[in-house]
């Protein structure tokens, strides 16, 4: 098992895959492109979903407490919980 971790902890969007595909697919589609920058008009950009989040252990915490129907976890399992999401390669 690699013993190594993300030094920045953020947890990306993981359906990027298949909205960066579609838009491939749709701008290869239209022949009549000009040069430039023109395949940008082709697909928005907002949705090809390339998000990032980076959170303190201490603010996903107070995040979490906030929802009262929440597991109640310990510390230790919250921070579990924190560092396999936002930690872990």
């Amino acid at each position: 098992m690699s013993r190594s971790y993300k030094h920045i902890a953020c947890c990306k969007d993981s359906n990027t895959k298949g909205m960066k595909r579609l838009a491939n697919k749709m701008v290869r589609k239209i022949f009549d492109i000009p040069s430039g920058n023109a395949y940008k008009k082709v697909f928005c950009s907002y949705n090809i979903s390339d998000y990032k989040f980076f959170e303190t252990f201490y603010s996903y915490m107070n995040w979490y407490k906030k929802y009262k129907y929440a597991k109640q976890y310990t510390y230790k399992e919250l921070y579990r919980k924190w560092y396999k999401e936002y930690k872990m390669k």
